[in-house]
């Protein structure tokens, strides 16, 4: 049993993806996390699967969506619009190390859950926070998923797209998953500095400006040079040996040779065309700059002239740095994925045996581990309120009222 996060308290007060994804996390080393969600309804993205997530997915018996970041869980419902609902959550954010939301600032404040209440209530608590666009500026309080506050607005959408094509939209939680592995960072960093101080503290992240920072090398030189990013086209690509190329089958091969001049002999082997290394029109980097069109389109009739799996064979047997296009489909049957333990094995107690992703941080002494099933909709709503001392009376009057 995962146990070296045992005696951590995490209560979520949020839903969607970021900000669940780390409480998953965190529950697989043993944290006790508490999902709270709306009475009656629930987190929305309990539904988002059986909807077809807008085209994205099709409906299936097992919701992998919510067992993907919600598993490993306790869920308790709660009307935080009431004051009833109010007293409960402040009660149960004194007895938690780390109280994990995705409120908005004037959602903070209307249910009474802003940093300097819930830290006077308890001053050991760390306040995690992730909105869509900052808690600062005039969008403070917009909405934002992932697809338009990390894809859109950052810029990475519009880089990513061949000019005179739409610019591609992003898969589910694409962003999401980059942020929750920030925001776990920021989350662990405090709970240590804690642990070495005594001081608690508040932190924050957005999808916004943790898409910036992935975008990095791109904003910085805007930063430096006042001009915009290229965008580099594919049939001009200016380092024709880290560009993408067709097979003879429609697929695609990967080549990623950032530092080109290294591998051009190896390349000019592989692909059974040594005359071009030392061709000077391609011979050095700069000649393949200067030529990149010509060559590129030399490349794509060579690649053109054999299937995908007769590309993954040749190039199999070089020290050229290349990849396959795979698919989702095709990772979860990848020998280097399976050996890497980037899925496991679990006897869900509703669904069977079923496969779900690992935690990707692997700990040598700290083995993540698969704590709990994603939790039924107000599932532990009881036994988290006989904790906080409340009678069974009081508690099916609150049931009534509507309050859990």
């Amino acid at each position: 049993m995962a146990r070296e996060l045992q005696g951590i308290r995490v209560i979520e007060v949020g839903g969607a993806v970021a900000m669940p994804i780390v409480g998953m996390l965190m529950g697989s080393w043993g944290a006790e996390i508490i999902h709270v969600e709306p009475p009656g309804k629930g987190d929305n993205w309990r539904q988002a699967l059986k909807q077809g997530m807008s085209g994205f997915a099709k409906p299936h018996s097992v919701n992998y969506y919510w067992e993907h970041t919600d598993r490993n869980k306790k869920s308790l419902t709660l009307n935080l619009g009431s004051a009833e609902g109010q007293e409960i959550l402040h009660k149960l954010a004194a007895t938690a190390d780390v109280f994990l939301n995705n409120l908005r600032p004037y959602e903070m404040e209307k249910f009474c859950l802003t940093y300097p209440i819930l830290s006077k209530i308890n001053p050991r608590i760390i306040f995690a926070n992730v909105t869509g666009y900052g808690r600062r500026g005039p969008e403070k309080n917009t909405g934002g998923y992932d697809t338009v506050a990390f894809w859109a607005r950052s810029g990475v959408m519009d880089l990513m797209h061949d000019a005179g094509v739409a610019p591609n939209i992003s898969r589910p939680g694409y962003g999401d998953s980059i942020t929750a592995m920030s925001l776990l960072a920021g989350i662990m960093t405090a709970l240590y500095v804690r642990e070495k101080t005594g001081l608690a503290q508040e932190l924050e992240i957005s999808l916004y400006n943790s898409a910036v920072w992935t975008l990095g090398f791109d904003v910085a030189g805007c930063l430096i040079s006042g001009e915009d990013a290229l965008r580099p086209q594919r049939k001009s690509m200016g380092n024709p040996v880290r560009n993408v190329y067709e097979t003879k089958d429609h697929r695609w091969i990967m080549l990623g040779m950032t530092n080109a001049q290294h591998y051009w002999p190896g390349f000019c082997a592989a692909i059974a065309h040594p005359e071009l290394e030392n061709d000077p029109r391609f011979a050095t980097y700069d000649a393949r700059f200067r030529n990149a069109a010509e060559l590129v389109s030399m490349i794509d009739g060579v690649f053109r002239s054999r299937t995908y799996d007769e590309w993954i064979e040749v190039l199999g047997r070089t020290r050229i740095v290349w990849s396959p296009v795979t698919s989702p489909l095709e990772v979860t049957r990848d020998q280097q994925a399976v050996a890497n333990e980037f899925f496991v094995d679990w006897d869900h107690p509703d669904y069977g045996p079923i496969k779900v992703l690992n935690n990707p941080i692997k700990l040598s002494k700290t083995r993540a581990e698969i704590t709990m099933p994603a939790p039924r909709l107000g599932e532990h709503t009881e036994e988290i309120l006989k904790d906080l001392g409340y009678a069974g009376d009081q508690i099916q009057a609150m049931k009534t009222s509507g309050t859990v």
